[in-house]
């Protein structure tokens, strides 16, 4: 067998072997996504709020929300560090999602830059685990984020969009003094933002598009 018949056959073999571990390109570009930019709109019920005693006084830092249908919108911001897959449906991978803006209650508590996560553990009842946290006065979770009500994901465009309920956290619960309050609907969240695939996802894209395109030649070569 002649040297360029025994190369094109270890390529093919190679190839073959590399392109049964490696995701196909189209599976590799799908895997892991991390959100990088967008704007979280939020709903309250003030009413309730009020009830309670929390009345809103002021918005300092906010965007105009995604929709009439919400109060105030919040900055995504670069130091997001969420990502999420979609083999199987959307579920988180680690990595939180941060913002910048600040709302106030009763000309005294600010509470903002809010960082949104995720925690399994927090997963009771219709709270689906994530959580947002304020991170200028309290640090506290203030609300725990229900399953999503509308969840969509485009890998062509890559937007992310999903609308959940917010609901009383057991820590604000805890500061009113009313633990009944934990789980009640106080407002809605609505996500509108961009992602990118990962490195790595994207390095196993490149490598098994490339082992692929490789073999293609190959066997074309000696068919």
């Amino acid at each position: 067998m002649k040297f360029d018949q025994i190369s094109a056959v270890l390529g093919v073999a190679t190839a073959a072997a590399v392109s049964a571990v490696v995701m196909p390109a189209e599976q590799a570009a799908a895997a892991t996504f991390q959100l990088v930019s967008g704007v979280t709109s939020v709903s309250l019920d003030l009413p309730t709020l009020e009830s309670v005693g929390l009345r809103l006084t002021g918005a300092t830092g906010t965007v105009p929300p995604v929709s009439s249908d919400f109060l105030v919108g919040f900055t995504i911001t670069p130091a997001t560090t969420f990502t999420f897959t979609t083999d199987g449906g959307f579920a988180p991978v680690s990595g939180t999602i941060e913002h910048t803006g600040s709302v106030t209650f009763n000309n005294a508590l600010t509470v903002g830059n809010f960082s949104i996560g995720f925690d399994p553990a927090r997963a009771v009842g219709a709270a689906s685990g994530f959580f947002v946290r304020d991170t200028i006065t309290t640090g506290a979770a203030l609300f725990d984020v229900a399953a999503p009500s509308t969840l969509s994901f485009n890998e062509s465009t890559l937007r992310l969009d999903l609308v959940s309920n917010l609901l009383v956290s057991r820590e604000l619960a805890g500061v009113l003094g009313n633990t009944g309050l934990v789980g009640a609907k106080v407002g809605a969240a609505s996500i509108n933002g961009t992602a990118v695939p990962e490195p790595a996802t994207m390095l196993g894209a490149l490598i098994a598009g490339g082992f692929l395109a490789a073999r293609r030649r190959l066997a074309k070569k000696n068919s």
